[in-house]
Parts: structure tokens; sequence; C-alpha cells
């Protein structure tokens, strides 16, 4: 590897950051900071949420559930809190980085730049940036948010099941709230540098403290600049990261932030769907990792800006007002080209075709939460309240390309570099599509005794969708329109959790499903809306007043109209899909995370989903015609070594899932057939040195024992190998 790169640019709210004031004050080592955590009993404030620099795996509270600030154990669903610890352990460089070990989470790819992540049995389409609902287009790799930056990220909470209450719309594989970093009174800053295998080089700088002497208001910037090739022949990538926020205390009991995320993504290289699966005998390819079935020139161009902002204001009686605005804006510019079409001679390597393409849009959402909460008294005892009220709305226009024109692949496949001339589509027309959500919501916590807690919560929504499609004359395609609007949907919420004693506590929970559609069945009409009941019930521990957090879940989810792709339109490239009723999901998970002793962290997690149509039949999912693994288990543990080597930290980890199956289509059988991923392990290593209080140096080595195996089945019938063996060492300096 050649040397380390850094490339940094500082925007004027950098600028403004640098002229912080450096209080001094005395300096820890970090190697012997004793872990503290803020009281498992969470106040309205959310004392002990903020997971930066406590070193925990766990955290002390959460509110995406149910917008009400609990603990873990106060939670009656499923929480996994990835924290900042968890991620600086792992290396992680992107939200995909912490949710691929994430317990009960399975992933799979699309192609070269698309991943699906999925808990029970279905995808995860619900992300969230500090409680706000954000588009999410994984199936066309629009807004893929699973591969945002995540040097800005204080943690990632994920709520298990459906979460309609505070969603909208009752998803119920989960919810993944990205929770920013915040502005600290006092000042701390750090730089770090990164290089890893295939020339992977990344650059992270972060600021933050007053920028006033009585530190009423403060400031932080973050930047993150990543360089990467790939084990994949001809794939590059480029990132990059600016976010600054401001936090103002305007009185004693009025605060606003903030705040301005921007990032962007080039690659080049991006593959279209993996490669084929058959040769034209109707043999099995064996294609190597690296090959990579996308052209040079092809590439899948993000830029995404954020601006958001928010005003708390305390009131009377520990009553709390909320105001949040958010403005998400999106820009991509997608050409493609890929060798994966059709059956090759095996002998020849000749007869493949390209997929190819272009789409474009630019996109803009506007989201506001307006809510206030607090407690209340009733029948001489102490309850909880929150009511809201959520608007949303994006509207997102575009050019439509002609890529009708059908092209061979140049030559054998077995020659195949990339090489491409660059392909003119021309415009045919353009698109407008809306989307919009309004939703009120009210949720309580009563105490009908000191033991027992029950959450009542309900969600009155409407949604709206419009798409329409125009063709210039002479396109040889009609104008289509699709839209749906429902009123007044219901999505009620109940929950209990009742305490066995300081540490034990049982809980229930129920929430119904709602999920509006855009997917199409075979005479182009939208599928109606996905419908069903979500249960859980199960047994949660903390111990050690809260610093190690254990849960085991049961639950069961029933639905109708669930989407199952059934083909694609060989004019549009659109996904066919028919829906699915009695699909019900069962299932167990066990997790436990936190510090076991001092110095020792632990994340770990199994989960069982199992999910069958009402004929007892796998249902294969979309666009990947997979089926979900049943059996997942993710561990990650670290340890910091005892007296003279307590500069020295290692972990590792270990995921573990079992076969899943994919529908390819195999033109000499004429028919779809099965194929398997057998069950698979991979081994993470780590280790850090902490050669001072300031520097640090820490190795990550992930797929150690080179594990091949397939990550991707039945994308346009084609297959995508997972990672090999990689290495990455980071360098640190804290001020």
């Amino acid at each position: 590897m050649s040397h380390v790169r850094f490339r940094f640019a500082l925007c004027p709210l950098a600028l403004a950051l640098l002229s912080l004031h450096a209080h001094s004050a005395e300096t820890v080592a970090k190697t012997d900071e004793a872990l503290q955590l803020g009281a498992t009993n969470i106040s309205a404030q959310g004392l002990g949420a903020v997971t930066e620099d406590t070193h925990s795996y766990t955290s002390g509270a959460t509110s995406s559930a149910t917008g009400l600030p609990l603990s873990i154990r106060e939670t009656p669903q499923s929480v996994t809190v990835i924290t900042r610890q968890q991620m600086d352990d792992r290396g992680v460089q992107s939200v995909g980085d912490a949710l691929r070990n994430t317990p009960g989470i399975s992933t799979q790819k699309y192609d070269s730049d698309r991943t699906e992540f999925s808990a029970r049995g279905f995808a995860i389409t619900n992300f969230q940036y500090d409680g706000v609902n954000i588009p999410y287009d994984g199936v066309y790799g629009e807004n893929p948010n699973n591969g945002d930056d995540a040097a800005s990220i204080d943690r990632v909470e994920v709520i298990k099941g459906a979460t309609g209450l505070m969603t909208g719309n009752g998803d119920p594989s989960a919810t993944v709230n990205l929770i920013r970093k915040k502005p600290t009174k006092e000042f701390k800053a750090s730089i770090s540098g990164t290089v890893g295998s295939w020339d992977a080089y990344r650059t992270v700088g972060d600021i933050s403290g007053s920028l006033t002497d009585s530190g009423n208001v403060r400031g932080r910037f973050v930047g993150a600049y990543s360089d990467k090739n790939s084990y994949l022949d001809h794939y590059s990538q480029k990132k990059d990261l600016f976010y600054g926020v401001l936090e103002a205390d305007l009185t004693d009991d009025t605060l606003l932030t903030f705040g301005i995320d921007k990032s962007s993504t080039t690659p080049r290289g991006s593959s279209w769907t993996g490669n084929p699966v058959y040769f034209s005998d109707g043999g099995r390819t064996e294609f190597p990792r690296h090959f990579n079935s996308g052209a040079d020139w092809s590439r899948r161009d993000f830029d995404n800006i954020t601006y958001f902002a928010s005003l708390e204001q305390a009131l009377a009686n520990d009553w709390k007002f909320k105001v949040s605005l958010d403005q998400k804006t999106t820009d991509h510019d997608t050409q493609l080209a890929s060798a994966s079409g059709g059956n090759p001679d095996r002998a020849t390597g000749e007869g493949m075709f390209l997929y190819w393409g272009r789409w474009e849009g630019h996109r803009v959402q506007n989201t506001a939460d307006v809510n206030v909460s607090g407690p209340f008294t009733l029948g001489g005892r102490e309850h909880e309240l929150i009511a809201g009220v959520m608007t949303a709305h994006s509207r997102q226009t575009g050019s439509t390309y002609d890529t009708s024109a059908f092209a061979q692949v140049p030559g054998s496949i077995y020659d195949w570099n990339g090489e491409l001339p660059k392909q003119q589509f021309p415009k045919n027309g353009k698109y407008e599509r809306t989307q919009s959500q309004n939703g009120v919501y009210l949720a309580t916590r009563l105490h009908p005794t000191d033991d027992l807690s029950v959450i009542l919560g309900s969600r009155l929504s409407t949604f709206k969708y419009n798409e329409d499609y125009g063709y210039i004359p002479g396109a040889g395609l009609d104008d289509t329109h699709a839209s749906y609007k429902e009123h007044g949907v219901v999505t009620p919420y109940a929950g209990l959790v009742y305490d066995l004693n300081d540490t034990y506590s049982l809980y229930a929970s129920y929430t119904s499903i709602y999920q509006p559609q855009t997917y199409k069945d075979i005479n182009g009409s939208t599928l109606a809306p996905v419908e069903g009941d979500s249960y859980e019930a199960g047994l949660k521990a903390a111990y050690f007043d809260g610093r190690l957090n254990a849960a085991l879940a049961f639950f069961r989810i029933e639905q109708d109209g669930v989407a199952e792709s059934i083909g694609t339109n060989p004019v549009t490239n659109e996904g066919i899909y028919k829906s699915i009723d009695g699909a019900t999901t069962q299932g167990v998970e066990l997790e436990l995370a936190g510090e076991l002793a001092e110095g020792w962290n632990v994340s770990a997690g199994y989960t069982y989903a199992r999910t069958r149509d009402a004929d007892e039949q796998r249902i294969y999912g979309y666009p990947l015609s997979t089926t979900k693994p049943e059996h997942v288990v993710r561990t990650f543990t670290t340890y910091r070594l005892p007296g003279a080597l307590d500069k020295v930290t290692v972990g590792g980890g270990v995921s573990w899932q079992s076969a899943f199956y994919g529908n390819i289509y195999s033109a000499p059988a004429g028919d779809y057939t099965r194929i398997k991923q057998g069950g698979y392990t991979l081994v993470d290593l780590m280790t850090r040195y902490q050669y001072n209080e300031n520097l640090s140096f820490t190795v990550n080595a992930n797929n150690v024992f080179d594990k091949q195996y397939l990550t991707g089945l039945g994308n346009f019938d084609t297959t995508f190998y997972g990672e090999p063996r990689n290495v990455m060492l980071t360098t640190k300096w804290d001020f």
C-alpha cells in the first residue's frame, strides 16, 4: 500500500468551530477510565442516551419505539443499540458496516453498490435520522441509506418488529434510527487515518466544543473522506461527508439546534446485478470472486444534503415542547452497463448480453414533527404521556431514457475487463413522483402499580402517492399513472412491562401492521397495502446497574398482501409482483449486550425466524428472488488486558447464518430452478494499542479464514459473492 492520503476541506461552519475555546482540564488516560453510564431510570431529558465516550456496548435510554425516553429494559420490544464504541472497535465506516454484524439482522447484496438488510424474515425499509423518517429506495438504489457514512453517528438504534406508532407504517422487520453526534460543552477533537486492503484510504476529522465563554453556544464539525478500490475488478469508490451542528441555549429553558449533513458517493465500475448462474448447456458457472460484470464507466452517483433544526422548550411541571424540521435533498445520476445477461457458451464464453440503462432524479423531502411530553398524575400515581403531529412530503422529478437498444457482450465473457464504449441513452420522457404522509400520535405510559407499567398508544395517518410518466411522441411507450390514497389509517400499540425484581422484567406488546406499496402486478396496477398484526413477549434483564442488558423474545407476525416477485417487464425493466395472503413469521430472539466484567464488552445474539405463506411455502423476496436465513448468530467481544498490558485491547466476532434459497431461471430447462447457499461462518478479529493518552492504533481483520460464499441470489437470475478476507489499520489522535 502507498502512503496515506489526507483530503480535508473546511466549510465556514468548520472555520467557526476552529475558534473554540480550549478550556484547561485534567486529562485522564483512556486506558484507565472507568465505565460510566447514566441511571437506568431515565428522565424526560433522555439521560444516558448518548453513547460517545462511555466505552459501553449498551445504552441507558431509547425513545425510538414509543417516543417516550425509556431504558432498554422498560421498552416492551426487542431493542439493539450499536454504540459509538462498537463502531470504533469494529472499524465501522458506513451504516451498512454497522448493520452487517448486528444481532438479528441478515445481509444480502444486489450488486456492487446495493445491499439489503433483513430482520424477522423481511427487508428493512424503515430508516430514520434522529427519529425523522427518511426516504428509502433500496430496490432501485436511488437512496440506499445503509450506505451513509457513519462518522457523524453517535449510535444506531434498531427496534425489531412493527413500529407503526412512530413511523406511520408498520413494517414488521425493524426500524433503524440513526442518532447523530451532538456538540459538547468541553473542547474535544480527533483526527484519524485508515489504510486497508485494495488500496483503501480514509480520513476523519471531528472537532467540538463551546463557542462562547459561558458555553451557551456549542458547535461540532465532522468531515470524512474515503477513496478505495475493491476486490472486484476495475471497481472504485469515493465518498465524502461534511456534518456541522450548532446548539444554543436561548434561555435556561430553551434549546435551539441547527445542522447541515452533506455527503456524496461516486463509484466507478458499478455492476448491475451479479454473475450468470448457468451455462447454455444448463451447467453451473463458476466465476471468480473478483469478476466484475460492470463496465468501467458504469456508475451510481449520489449527492445528499440535509438541513435540520429543532426547538425544545421546557414547560411547567417537567413538561417539554419540541418542534423538529428537516429537509433532505437527493440528486442521483445512474448510468449502468453490466455483462450479466444470458447464458454463456461453456467452451467459447460467447452469447452474453448487457443489462444497461440510465436513471436520474432530484428529490426533496420536507418533514415536520411537533410534540409535547411530560408526566401527569392520575389515581394518586405518576404517569407519562407524549402527543404529537407529523407531516412529511417528498417530490421527485427527472428524465427518462431510452434503454431499448439491445447489445451483445463483445467477444467472450472470459475476456471481459469492463472496457466498453460509453453508451448514449437518449431522453424519451420525464417523470414526477410525489409521496406524503400526515399523522397524529398519542402514547402514554401508565403505572397501575410499582411493578407494572402499561404503554398504550395509537396513530392516525393519511397516505398519498402519485406517479406520472410522460413520454415524447415516437418513444413507443404510453404515458402511465399510478396512485393511492388512504385516509384515517389507525395503528394501535399496546405494551406492558412487569418487574419481577430489580433485575428481571416480563414484557409483551402488540401493534398492527400497515404498509402502503408501490409495487405493480402484471396488469400495471399498484398492489394493495400490506396489513396484519405483530405480537411479541419475553423476558428482559439489566445487570450491573444497566451496564449489561439481556433479552429473550418470542414473536409472531401475521400479514396479508405481501409482495413477491414473479418476473420483470421486458420493456420498462420494472418488477412484476403478486400479493400473498396468510404470510406468517414466528420465532425467538436472544440477545446480550454490555460489560460482562471490567474491560470486557460483548454484543451477542441469536435469532430464529421462520416465514411461510398460507400453504406452508417459503416466501421469496424482491428484487432478490431469495428467502431469508432462518437462523442468525452475531457475536462480537473485546477485552482490555489487565496489568502491564492494559494498553492492549483484543477482540473478535463470529457471524453465522443458516442456508437460504434463490429462484433462478434456467433457459435450457425452460423454468425456474432453486439454488441454495448453505450456512456459513465468518470470523473477524481486532486489536488496539493505546500508545498514550492521545495516540492509538487499531487493526481490524474481516473474514480472516477467507470464506467464499454467495451473499446475493436471484437478482435478474444472477448471484453475487461476499467480500474476501481484508485488513485495515486505523491510527487516531485525540486532542
